[in-house]
């Protein structure tokens, strides 16, 4: 018997940032089956404020995960918790 280790839904609680240079960032999304670690980007300039970067890096993050093979099939589904998006004032994924 072949076990089905399909996630159906990835529920991101988390999100912590390591700036790597004034426009990129390793974002760390914190989920329910452990965390994820990516490479995003601000397109906002250098001399932005740091929270205007945070927002963009979340929305690229997002965007990465979504792209993943289990999302685009639907075979998963990405859900983040409310707290995290109004702590980045982000209003659409």
């Amino acid at each position: 018997m072949i076990n089905d280790l399909r996630t159906l839904a990835l529920h991101i609680s988390g999100v912590d940032f390591r700036q790597v240079n004034s426009q990129t960032a390793l974002c760390l999304l914190s989920t329910d089956m452990g965390a994820v670690t990516l490479h995003c980007r601000s397109d906002f300039p250098a001399d932005a404020c740091g929270k205007r970067h945070q927002k963009s890096w979340l929305k690229d993050a997002l965007r990465q995960q979504r792209k993943m093979p289990e999302f685009c099939s639907g075979q998963s589904e990405l859900c983040v918790v409310p707290e995290v998006l109004i702590r980045f004032g982000v209003t659409a994924m």
